[in-house]
């Protein structure tokens, strides 16, 4: 009995949480709300979760196939025009977080594979699903993914009012409107995107595909997209579910001893988000010069930050969503198909280095 009141207790405060976070417009309130409620509860020894490894697998296929839903084929007409720009910024955060992933093995007792998905320009949410297969530690990954978010959403906030003072005058805002307002279902839909978390369930529980639950419902979704078929998005109680999952189990496995190790990173993982940001301004500035973008189009082009909130910030201060939204999408889908494996060749590059003095 004490057990079900301790697990009622925290299911209520990861909700609370997680309403608190979607009140304050924090990107995956969902996630990071129950993940907060469940790792106070384990380091407190009041409630540590342990949800049955199918059922984890379920939610990250489930998050496969929304994130999949944000690849629209619009997006990719303006790839054509400026192809070898928009590969040169992808490449360069991509680079850049490599580089800090890089100096944080050296500079911390982090492992290989945690210090990159702690660094890549993905979400959180993403990275953690990927942690497991990888071997990293996803209470890690996801303080570093959300420290960073931190700081890149207070840079947003303190650099595009600056910006947009200097920004050219307004654009239209079909293609924000377009790529986050979801389409209307039909249950002929409902039951391909079951369908399509289904082939992602199999592929984690049956194969060694690197984030292949993650990974492989995502492309599907993204194949299907270009060949016209239009699944629209999950019904939002789905998707609140998969996160708050993910969050409860994640969170869960914090122990007292994690204290200790953020206190090792924090100062690392803020000065290698700086580093990033700085990047990113070279970058913006670079997107400007080459492609004539406002300063504002520019530096949202090239922040690493979630998709959700620049598409916000892109919104409000109605910024060229087209080249925004492309940027990010197919950095995303890079560090979505290239990320696994880039992780798993840099921990045996950087392992064979480290065992071979000359």
């Amino acid at each position: 009995m004490k057990l079900s009141y301790r697990s009622a207790l925290l299911a209520i405060t990861a909700i609370l949480f997680a309403c608190a976070l979607q009140f304050a417009h924090l990107p995956a309130a969902w996630f990071f709300g129950p993940l907060v409620a469940s790792a106070f509860f384990a380091l407190r020894d009041w409630q540590a979760v342990e949800l049955p490894r199918a059922v984890y697998v379920a939610a990250q296929a489930v998050i496969g196939c929304a994130l999949g839903a944000g690849f629209s084929p619009a997006t990719l007409l303006t790839l054509p025009k400026h192809f070898a720009i928009f590969a040169f910024a992808v490449v360069f955060i991509l680079l850049t977080s490599l580089l800090n992933g890089w100096l944080l093995t050296r500079r911390t007792r982090l492992d290989v594979a945690t210090a990159f998905l702690g660094t890549m320009p993905g979400g959180a949410g993403e990275m953690a699903a990927m942690s497991d297969s990888l071997r990293a530690d996803s209470r890690l990954v996801v303080i570093m993914q959300y420290t960073r978010l931190l700081l890149i959403l207070a840079s947003l906030a303190l650099v595009t009012p600056f910006l947009s003072h200097h920004s050219s005058p307004p654009r239209a805002q079909v293609e924000v409107a377009t790529a986050v307002v979801p389409a209307i279902f039909v249950w002929w839909k409902i039951g391909a995107l079951c369908l399509l978390a289904m082939i992602g369930w199999l592929t984690g529980m049956r194969t060694r595909i690197p984030a292949g639950t993650f990974l492989v419902p995502t492309v599907l979704y993204f194949i299907l997209e270009i060949s016209g078929v239009q699944l629209g998005r999950w019904p939002w109680p789905i998707f609140a579910s998969a996160y708050l999952v993910m969050g409860l189990q994640i969170g869960g496995r914090f122990r007292p001893s994690t204290v200790a190790a953020i206190k090792g990173i924090l100062l690392p993982v803020c000065g290698t988000t700086l580093l990033l940001l700085a990047g990113s301004f070279v970058l913006a500035w670079i997107l400007t010069r080459e492609m004539g973008l406002d300063p504002v189009s520019a530096y949202l082009a090239a922040t690493p930050g979630g998709l959700d909130s620049v598409a916000a910030v892109a919104a409000e201060l109605q910024g060229d969503t087209a080249v925004i939204l492309t940027v990010h999408l197919v950095r995303l889908l890079c560090v979505l198909i290239i990320g696994p494996w880039l992780v798993r060749a840099c921990s045996r590059w950087l392992r064979g280095s480290l065992d071979d003095p000359s």
